[in-house]
């Protein structure tokens, strides 16, 4: 009865360290795979916005040298069927794939109030940063650009000033990085989908490899019997 209570006791401690040694290595996997996976995405998305960052730059440029402040301030409708046309042929998305959502807006400014002109994207006009943030935070008296990163979008505000240097307009163009962010959330999620099959197939394997030995090598009962 001894032996057999210590046998059972050691069968119960190898079961508790194989236990142990799984769930420590399924952690393990787990936790250097997902670090080593979102410091990769961390990079890509770091240098897909350096490469929005010289898009938007060049925007910038273009617009600040297509837009005539004095044509807004004298008819602000006409300007805006004008530069509707415009700034569309020069803005056109010509990319079969892409990761971010592209908004641009024309603003009429006069007496501290902002009106649309025109607005081309998914954001609606209340949703632009100009619409949101105080006039403040984008104006200054060189008519100078602003731009307002967020964590999944980014903004250059344009102050358009007529010949007086009076500012008589607001172009902004934003970069919603949303699809970004859902890309990189389904790639890490892949990730340590396989990592958990992988080493859940491991243990299996482990498993098996322990077992099957005692089957095929295991002793016979002897049986006892009497002769009358």
């Amino acid at each position: 009865m001894e032996n057999r209570a210590n046998a059972q006791s050691e069968v119960l401690n190898r079961v508790i360290r194989t236990v142990i040694l799984i769930i420590v290595s399924l952690m393990l996997s787990i936790l250097s795979v997902s670090f080593a996976v979102h410091h990769m995405r961390l990079q890509f998305e770091e240098e897909f916005r350096s490469i929005s960052d010289n898009k938007i730059t060049n925007v910038c440029d273009v617009v600040r040298r297509s837009i005539d402040g004095d044509e807004i301030a004298a008819d602000p409708q006409s300007a805006a069927v004008k530069y509707d046309s415009v700034i569309s042929l020069m803005l056109a998305d010509t990319s079969t794939r892409s990761y971010t959502a592209e908004s641009y807006g024309l603003f009429y400014y006069s007496d501290g109030r902002l009106s649309v002109l025109m607005n081309h994207g998914a954001e609606p006009p209340e949703s632009f940063e100009v619409a949101s943030k105080d006039i403040s935070e984008w104006l200054n008296a060189a008519n100078e650009p602003t731009v307002i990163k967020e964590d999944a979008s980014e903004s250059v505000i344009i102050p358009v000033a007529d010949s007086s240097g009076r500012c008589v307009a607001v172009f902004e163009y934003k970069l919603n990085f949303n699809d970004l962010k859902v890309m990189g959330n389904g790639f890490e999620g892949k990730i340590i989908k396989a990592v958990i099959i992988a080493v859940a197939a491991g243990i299996v394997v482990y498993i098996i490899q322990l077992l099957i030995p005692k089957f095929l090598f295991r002793e016979p009962r002897s049986t006892q019997g009497g002769t009358l």
